[in-house]
């Protein structure tokens, strides 16, 4: 059976459920959590589960200090917020109606590879944006894991990037996406397609998020 058919009509549909969870705003889950501070000084995130992460979080040198820069090809562009745009490629994505306030979705042209943009006004430390990312993910997949992290400079501007695996409705998915805490607010920029199909897309999911600009960084 071509992919093109019923698999490829369900992983839609999973997509679908999956964008929707993943585009919970960061501000309830930023509030659920509670700060403390250790006797060494240091900070944690208390969760209402009764779970725990460090506020601060030893990022992978891998790629730090790397720049990335637009590509040529993205001639088209989306304001984000107060300054903040992601540039990308007319040819191969299309933008979708913005459903909700903060939030924009990208569809490929070859249809299984999607992009979602939540974009907020409220600052957070990265390390908390971080947390709520990984809490999110875990709502559409709850085996949901951080596969690599690191550090990058796209376009002058400091961003997180990183990649999670996670399996919702039977299939796995990849996440692939920059993270910014700024200046501008706190902007996920995320594409995701299947575990299996990430390979196919991988290029052109960098090739757009490294199209994100915040004007005066």
């Amino acid at each position: 059976m071509s992919r093109r058919l019923q698999p490829a009509a369900l992983l839609r549909g999973s997509m679908l459920i999956t964008m929707t969870l993943l585009g919970v705003s960061t501000l309830g889950a930023q509030q659920s959590a509670t700060r403390a501070t250790r006797p060494d000084g240091s900070t944690v995130l208390l969760f209402p589960n009764g779970t725990w992460k460090p506020e601060t979080t030893q990022a992978s040198s891998k790629g730090s200090g790397t720049g990335y820069q637009k590509p040529v090809s993205a001639a088209a562009s989306l304001d984000i917020l107060k300054g903040a745009t992601l540039s990308y490629d007319p040819a191969k994505w299309t933008p979708l109606p913005a459903d909700k306030p903060g939030r924009r979705v990208l569809n490929h042209r070859d249809g299984d590879g999607y992009a979602l943009i939540i974009a907020e006004r409220l600052q957070m430390p990265m390390a908390t944006l971080k947390n709520i990312i990984l809490q999110n993910a875990r709502n559409a997949a709850p085996d949901a894991k951080i596969v690599k992290e690191d550090q990058r400079m796209v376009n002058g501007v400091p961003v997180t990037c990183l990649e999670l695996t996670g399996t919702g409705q039977g299939i796995a998915f990849h996440y692939f996406g920059y993270y910014y805490a700024g200046k501008a607010g706190t902007i996920q920029v995320i594409t995701y397609t299947g575990e299996s199909l990430f390979p196919e897309y991988r290029n052109d999911f960098e090739d757009l998020l490294n199209g994100f600009a915040v004007a005066g960084s």
